[in-house]
């Protein structure tokens, strides 16, 4: 909101509605006059997830107009300093050894950060216990305290603890290496296995369904510049943000993506 300001000519106020796990937040968008005046923040796969295993959703997914997306959040797991547990590795062979021993915190139940867990251990063959938090900060205290012996965490929410030496990150589900996390393995580089990205957060901005186009051009075009301002460069750098801006066609298009994903890998919730 801060950043964006300059290149919008106006003020944006951040609102905040929480509860259902964005539901409501994400239902009173959609219900909001399409003129360009109210905006919603997204988050993939969690905006997925809610509309495809709640039957019960209050929105759906095309009841907005995906503006653009500016950040990637992928998953990580991580360690405590201090445990048995010291790679990839080691956690894949004690939870074969030890089947539904292996204690996993992280938010959930059923968040994108639960998605990427199960997705990743049902392709690496192995079956632990996760053990649901109501979010990361809860979760990653947990693995500090040494009531569980691993942590699923998106990377923003674990950094502060990574760069204090407190945790160690393991893994990163990403395509590729990340410059920020030198050394720490893919699943490809870990095991020679793909395991797809599906839980990395993605989050950007969008609008009720029906706004004008026009309008819709100008909002991307400023938050465009905003992501490029240096300002917000270094503050997202000091937080954790990996930058990735992907205009409305594009965005939209990644959007299907993350539902078709969703669904096709829905099923691990119930194993």
């Amino acid at each position: 909101a801060k950043y964006v300001e300059p290149y919008l000519g106006k003020a944006l106020v951040a609102e905040n509605r929480a509860g259902a796990g964005g539901q409501i937040g994400w239902t009173a968008a959609a219900r909001s006059r399409a003129d360009g005046y109210t905006l919603v923040a997204t988050s993939l796969p969690s905006m997925n997830l809610l509309t495809s295993l709640r039957s019960d959703a209050t929105f759906k997914m095309d009841e907005f107009v995906y503006i653009c997306n500016f950040q990637s959040d992928p998953i990580v797991w991580v360690v405590n300093k201090d445990g048995n547990l010291k790679t990839a590795k080691d956690v894949v062979a004690y939870a074969k050894a030890n089947p539904k021993k292996l204690n996993v915190a992280g938010d959930g139940p059923q968040s994108n950060v639960q998605l990427q867990h199960l997705v990743a251990s049902d392709i690496l063959g192995i079956n632990t216990n996760f053990v649901s938090y109501s979010g990361s900060a809860p979760a990653l205290t947990a693995l500090l305290g040494k009531q569980v012996e691993l942590a699923a965490s998106t990377l923003s929410a674990a950094l502060s603890h990574i760069e204090g030496g407190r945790l160690v990150p393991i893994m990163v589900f990403a395509d590729k290496p990340l410059p920020g996390l030198k050394g720490v393995p893919t699943p490809q580089e870990a095991f020679g296995t793909k395991v797809p990205s599906v839980g990395s957060a993605l989050r950007g901005i969008a609008a009720p369904k029906n706004t004008p186009a026009a309008v819709i051009a100008k909002l991307e075009s400023a938050f465009a510049q905003a992501v490029k301002d240096p300002e917000f460069v270094k503050q997202a750098a000091a937080v954790g943000i990996t930058i990735e801006f992907l205009g409305s066609a594009e965005f939209t298009k990644v959007v299907n993506e993350y539902t078709t994903q969703v669904e096709a890998y829905k099923h691990v919730f119930n194993q």
